[in-house]
């Protein structure tokens, strides 16, 4: 009898769960996402300028179609890494320090505050396309060991177009292409991520 009371508790919590997460008045989400792409600087561009970035995020949904974001974003360039196969399956490897942009510059790193808004189209109960417009309050360095070459702030758009799924548990996953305008500086990139509604 005890196992039976137990086991409908459970079950009626689970059932509870599932239908407060599947509530479409849930205002809130909070995200991680992941990129990968490349980078230009003053439309200059060559092989070994890759990046890879990752971003943090908060939207409140106004209705079923809009909602505002604010985020942090943090990226680096991405090195290249040649390993070989000495003897006996023991690996040596050595990092390709290409030069970026031509400028005989060896690091990249910035950061964005973004304040955009998102608009999404259903497809499906839970199948969306989304896209998103706004600002990035920027902050990146080209370095060469410890001398910077370059350093700039100020304030350039961001565009992102994706699709996202998201159960009826509050989880979602979402897969995207971003376009950062920063100045002499773009990047332009691929993501995947997860995030939570509330």
């Amino acid at each position: 009898m005890k196992t039976l009371s137990l086991l409908s508790l459970a079950v009626a919590a689970v059932t509870s769960f599932s239908s407060m997460a599947s509530i479409e008045d849930d205002k809130h989400r909070v995200g991680i996402q992941a990129y990968g792409g490349s980078a230009s600087y003053k439309s200059s561009s060559q092989d070994g300028d890759g990046v890879g970035q990752l971003y943090v995020y908060y939207n409140y949904q106004f209705d079923k179609m809009w909602a505002l974001e604010v985020g942090l974003n943090g990226g680096t360039d991405s090195d290249d890494w040649e390993c070989t196969d000495t003897n006996n399956r023991k690996f040596t490897c050595t990092q390709l320090n290409k030069t970026l942009f031509g400028l005989g510059a060896n690091d990249l790193d910035y950061g964005n505050l973004i304040v955009a808004a998102k608009g999404q189209y259903q497809l499906t109960k839970n199948n969306s396309l989304y896209g998103k417009l706004g600002a990035n309050f920027y902050d990146y360095e080209l370095n060469r060991g410890s001398t910077t070459l370059v350093e700039e702030d100020g304030t350039g758009f961001v565009a992102e177009l994706g699709w996202q799924y998201d159960w009826n548990n509050g989880m979602a996953m979402n897969v995207s292409y971003q376009y950062l305008d920063m100045g002499d500086l773009d990047v332009s990139s691929l993501g995947v991520g997860l995030s939570y509604r509330f």
